[in-house]
């Protein structure tokens, strides 16, 4: 491993991802390693000669989360998968073989996690970086890789995006409570996106935690939660004191979780459509020109609908 300076831009508050250039200059150099980004939440780009095939940390979910959370994959083919991949640690590959999943699909869900791990590092604490020259197995590797370059500018764009809202939250930090407002557009509502986020806006978690529940995309439920945050529905809890009555309030229907402390079987949400985040995905621009996501797999997933 070899240790790297930290550009001041990463300290000032410039261009979170400078650093990460580098990223983008290795693809003519087939680099192949890890670049170990320390701070809150740090984390990690994976490379293979030249591309970006993942991009993990602790603040964003990962492609297993996505893959589980949202139903695509059953708890009980997962275990299957990952026994059967236990030898090479190829595990995207044993999800295609199986059709547990299609190559372009899974190729797209890692784009949608590699975005949002490299969001989490940029909009976080960046206290060092480490360049580690072994590629390691990566088991749940973009297949197709993904053009570093491309990649940052589109989590730059993000970034930007969330910042321009107008409103200071930590995706990772801040915990998130109902208003009254928002307690009183729950009790109407039935379904919806907006209300699963709502209903687990309890005092307790972030937007982060959020995501890992309901393996949705942190940027688009960041992106929702400032939304609502706007429109008066959910506000953020303060450091000190007790949380505000509303958001103690019983939570409509057989699906009502329980108050902090009360005991509770763990257990996975409803998949909802779309609840992969998928959606939020813009078209791809992999290194291997090759490849192209079907127009099909496009137009089910809405991945050229643009948010933020």
């Amino acid at each position: 491993m070899s240790e790297l300076a930290l550009p001041a831009t990463a300290w000032s508050g410039g261009t979170r991802l400078d650093f990460a250039r580098i990223l983008a200059g290795s693809s003519h150099d087939l680099l192949s390693g890890s670049l170990l980004v320390a701070g809150d939440p740090g984390g990690s780009f994976h490379l293979r000669s030249g591309a970006i095939v993942e991009v993990t940390s602790p603040g964003a979910p990962g492609v297993d989360t996505l893959l589980l959370r949202s139903g695509r994959v059953s708890e009980a083919d997962w275990a299957s998968v990952v026994r059967a991949a236990a030898a090479d640690g190829a595990i995207g590959v044993e999800l295609v073989s199986r059709e547990l999943i299609g190559a372009a699909e899974l190729q797209l869900i890692c784009v949608m996690a590699a975005l949002d791990g490299a969001l989490a590092v940029g909009m976080g604490r960046i206290d060092g970086l480490t360049l580690d020259h072994d590629p390691g197995d990566r088991g749940l590797a973009a297949p197709e890789g993904i053009e570093p370059e491309w990649l940052l500018r589109e989590t730059e764009r993000r970034i930007t995006a969330l910042n321009s809202s107008g409103l200071s939250i930590s995706p990772f930090h801040d915990r998130l409570t109902r208003t009254n407002a928002g307690a009183a557009w729950l009790s109407g509502c039935t379904a919806g996106e907006r209300r699963e986020i709502l209903r687990r806006a309890d005092c307790r978690r972030s937007a982060r935690d959020i995501a890992f529940l309901l393996g949705r995309s942190l940027y688009a439920v960041t992106v929702e939660v400032s939304r609502m945050l706007n429109e008066g529905l959910i506000e953020t809890v303060p450091a000190l004191g007790n949380p505000p009555a509303s958001a103690l309030g019983s939570d409509p229907g057989p699906t009502a979780e329980r108050p902090p402390g009360a005991a509770q079987a763990p257990r996975l949400p409803h998949r909802l459509p779309g609840a992969s985040g998928i959606n939020d995905v813009l078209p791809l621009r992999p290194v291997s020109a090759r490849w192209q996501p079907p127009p099909a797999l496009l137009r089910r997933y809405g991945a050229a609908d643009e948010q933020g």
